[in-house]
């Protein structure tokens, strides 16, 4: 029997988004948290930098989504924080976005870590996408090339977010202070998606 509720996986839109993500947590910060404000001083300045309007459009809507599911304060950490701290926040805002790598971080990444086991490669995905097609549907009908571009950019968020090598080894990332404080003042169990212990 297959669940209700469909994963959405159009994160393969793009990887982490790093510099596009970072424009508009600035420009959104600038101007208060105004959203409307924030979108269209992006368009009309081009800001993001794309070659045509509607890799922009794209682009944006894509970062849009994920970014509206942190909090103000993960917000003002993505705008102002250090490179790591950034970085995790986008992972964050991802898995927030899309419950197909939350349960990825949860069952497989952080899963591995605590078993000692650093290894990741795309045969873990594979997996991951085996055992989740029992209970959703739309993973059993994937196309190979859309599976093959799943595998592709999952891994290349976890290495564009440090916690992954280029050779496929989990990489404990180390958790600032002050990102664990606005983490956990958000919700505990979002550390749960980091391969981490939890911290106390």
């Amino acid at each position: 029997m297959m669940v209700a509720t469909q994963y959405v996986l159009s994160f393969t839109a793009g990887g982490l988004l790093y510099h596009e993500s970072l424009v508009v947590a600035e420009e959104l910060v600038r101007r208060h948290f105004d959203w409307k404000a924030t979108l269209q001083a992006i368009k009309d300045g081009n800001l993001l930098q794309s070659r045509t309007e509607s890799t922009a459009a794209r682009k944006l809507r894509e970062v849009r989504n994920r970014l509206q599911a942190l909090n103000q304060d993960e917000i003002y950490l993505l705008a102002e924080g250090s490179r790591q701290e950034q970085k995790l926040i986008l992972w964050l805002a991802c898995c927030l976005r899309y419950q197909f790598l939350a349960d990825f971080a949860r069952d497989v990444l952080r899963s591995k870590y605590l078993q000692l086991d650093f290894s990741l490669d795309r045969n873990d995905v594979d997996r991951f996408i085996e055992n989740k097609a029992i209970w959703h549907e739309e993973l059993e009908q994937l196309a190979p090339s859309t599976r093959t571009k799943l595998q592709t950019v999952m891994l290349r968020m976890l290495r564009e977010s440090e916690m992954l090598s280029p050779e496929g080894i989990i990489l404990p990332p180390v958790l600032s202070e002050k990102l664990m404080r606005v983490i956990a003042n958000d919700s505990p169990e979002h550390f749960l998606l980091f391969p981490t212990a939890v911290p106390d």
